[in-house]
């Protein structure tokens, strides 16, 4: 299998994967890559960026709800295509009705990235973001091709966009005049660094979450089998004392007839 395809399946298979379990994966996986003798591919591998919230949620519709993602893909090339008639003054109406198309699929798209939020404890921020980005990517063709894949890798703001795909083709910023390119690629690797602490850290609370349950069941269960156990004693306490009374009455009976 050629390099680049089997690097694009290993991308595809991270981005698969619930947010806390990228980075992880990610390094298991080029470790594996290196240990078989792909250097190369490991190499790249490594360096595959772990997505911020928002774009995992993203990429995950476009996997899950793919029917709402083609609508509002159809309704982004129907919008990129009105507002141009639009401005020359032509087919209002059709900008109109591509708004409202557009609204309707973001508004069904929003509440499975709410769904999805939930379920991986993800912040209210990252469904505002995702949201934005899945509008964004619908207004350009690069955008809807990436959007169609699920392999989004950079929050988009409208109206423009300039997202990574597999194949890593930077985002043009104009830095300070004062800021030198060593400088941006610290502030780069420190900032990914701060995110997958987050995400690591908020694996660590679920995990602990879920840990404290299990205490809690377990100490409820024995609480009940604690209370049965009592409950068992009492009753054996109970047929002691009648067999003592028994015992009492039986000894009397016995000194009477002697």
């Amino acid at each position: 299998m050629p390099a680049e395809t089997e690097l694009e399946r290993e991308i595809d298979r991270l981005y698969a994967l619930p947010l806390g379990e990228f980075t992880a994966a990610r390094d298991e996986g080029a470790k594996q890559l290196r240990a078989d003798g792909q250097r190369d591919l490991a190499d790249q591998v490594k360096h595959v960026r772990k997505p911020t919230a928002a774009v995992w949620i993203v990429n995950r519709l476009a996997h899950e709800r793919e029917v709402d993602v083609q609508r509002l893909l159809k309704a982004g090339e129907a919008l990129t295509k009105s507002q141009v008639e639009a401005a020359s003054g032509n087919a209002a109406d059709s900008f109109t009705e591509a708004r409202r198309e557009e609204q309707r699929a973001l508004e069904r798209l929003a509440d499975a990235a709410r769904e999805l939020a939930e379920r991986e404890a993800l912040g209210a921020s990252g469904i505002e973001r995702a949201i934005q980005t899945l509008r964004a990517a619908s207004l350009t063709a690069e955008g809807r091709e990436l959007l169609k894949r699920g392999r989004l890798t950079e929050e988009l703001e409208p109206p423009g966009f300039d997202a990574l795909s597999a194949a890593p083709k930077r985002r043009t910023r104009r830095a300070k005049p004062t800021e030198r390119k060593d400088d941006r690629e610290e502030r780069r690797r420190v900032l990914n660094e701060a995110r997958e602490r987050v995400g690591q850290l908020r694996s660590k609370e679920r995990e602990l979450v879920k840990a404290a349950r299990a205490a809690r069941a377990e100490a409820e269960r024995a609480e009940r089998e604690a209370a049965a156990s009592r409950k068992r004693a009492d009753a054996e306490d109970a047929k002691a004392a009648a067999a003592a009374d028994q015992r009492a009455a039986a000894e009397s009976e016995l000194e009477r007839l002697e």
